[in-house]
């Protein structure tokens, strides 16, 4: 990572631990807490930024499927930071009527389900302490906290609205409920109305984030995987450096990858995108695997891109996916017909009999019986070569 771009990443991380810290100051402020009980929030929002942001760089540093995540930290900021802000607006609300739920789903759609629940204890401690240290209401948050990480794995399977909304108000209003029973020994009406208010504003709400930031994380990673291909990306001006024939190659391997992935309904910005950087370790020098993983992961490429490299050439593991399949076959199709001479390629059944050979070989050596690759799909990549792909 570059010195800039780590600067950003120390500035985002600073930015965390203030907001953390500012959220305990002033919901101690809102709430009207002693000042020693102030001071002692702020160095609760001190532990907890200390914990939570390291606990984050260690994934970031040890987890692969993490770093891609927290490589500048852009929306994990923007959500933690709103998130306390959120929390200090929550402290007006009534007790049982404070939406948390809404604080955990956010971090565990951009981060995962344990920083979503750490992110989330933190907040619901800060309201125990500024309140009235009910044992209760603190089980309460953090069983909706749970319900808050669960339902984003929850989420995912449903396509149907209403049975989201019915389940996420269920679980709202059964544990406003529950709660508040075992505080008092009695329902009251007021949080009756409150877990009411509670599971619909929850409910809905969460379904609405829910698709917000999953249609973003989308986009977001549309838009990363085109940018890696800019030309004034630096991985990609490495790689013009290195070799002005590799870059053609690479070029072209992108471009046909990627139709081809349309054809199949595939990602067809993953394997443009693991089509250009496919022999990136051959920049570097053998093992070629290891070396274009390492390299592609020291300029934050995307997971899916170096799973593509991981999966080189099937030397170390076989192709997993579509996108890395398609790469494979386009990669082998391009190499061959580079290193034949144009005299031998002047006939169109010279050119369709090599593609038509080269892709026998790799199918029948079973190279892509982990991919999900179907007859019909190899059907249609291979026609798309022969006829549209301008290989020569």
């Amino acid at each position: 990572m570059k010195d800039h771009d780590i600067s950003r990443k120390n500035f985002k991380l600073f930015t965390m631990a203030v907001c953390g810290i500012l959220e305990c100051v002033l919901a101690g402020i809102a709430s009207r807490q002693e000042i020693d009980r102030i001071v002692v929030l702020a160095f609760f929002g001190v532990l907890y930024s200390v914990i939570f942001l390291a606990g984050m760089e260690l994934y970031r540093e040890q987890k692969d499927w993490f770093y891609e995540k927290a490589a500048d930290y852009k929306n994990i900021a923007w959500w933690h930071n709103g998130s306390c802000l959120a929390a200090v607006l929550f402290i007006f609300l009534p007790e049982y009527a404070r939406p948390v739920l809404l604080l955990a789903i956010g971090m565990s759609i951009l981060t995962d389900s344990f920083f979503g629940m750490m992110a989330g204890i933190f907040h619901v401690t800060v309201f125990a302490i500024c309140g009235q240290e009910n044992l209760y209401l603190l089980l309460c948050g953090v069983f909706l906290l749970i319900g808050g990480c669960l339902a984003v794995s929850f989420l995912e399977g449903i396509k149907n609205l209403r049975w989201e909304i019915i389940f996420l108000f269920l679980y709202t209003f059964a544990s406003v409920l529950i709660f508040s029973f075992l505080q008092t020994g009695q329902l009251e009406w007021d949080v009756l109305l409150y877990g009411v208010c509670n599971g619909i504003v929850s409910s809905l709400l969460s379904c609405i984030l829910y698709r917000r930031l999953k249609r973003y994380l989308r986009k977001s990673k549309k838009q990363g995987m085109k940018k890696i291909l800019k030309a004034e990306f630096g991985l990609v001006q490495e790689v013009w450096n290195y070799s002005k024939a590799d870059y053609n190659h690479a070029r072209k391997v992108s471009q046909i990858a990627g139709n081809c992935a349309k054809l199949v309904g595939a990602d067809p910005e993953v394997a443009a995108a693991g089509g250009f950087y496919y022999r990136l370790g051959r920049m570097v020098g053998e093992p070629f695997v290891d070396n274009g993983v390492a390299l592609a992961k020291s300029n934050n490429l995307p997971r899916e891109v170096v799973g593509i490299l991981r999966e080189y050439n099937g030397e170390q593991e076989l192709p997993s996916t579509l996108e890395s399949a398609i790469v494979h076959i386009v990669d082998s199709v391009v190499a061959k017909f580079e290193v034949l001479d144009k005299t031998t390629l002047s006939s169109s059944w010279n050119q369709d009999i090599l593609v038509y050979q080269t892709l026998n070989e790799n199918s029948a050596s079973g190279l892509y019986d982990k991919s999900g690759f179907s007859m019909n799909m190899f059907l249609k990549i291979r026609d798309y070569l022969i006829k549209e792909a301008g290989l020569s």
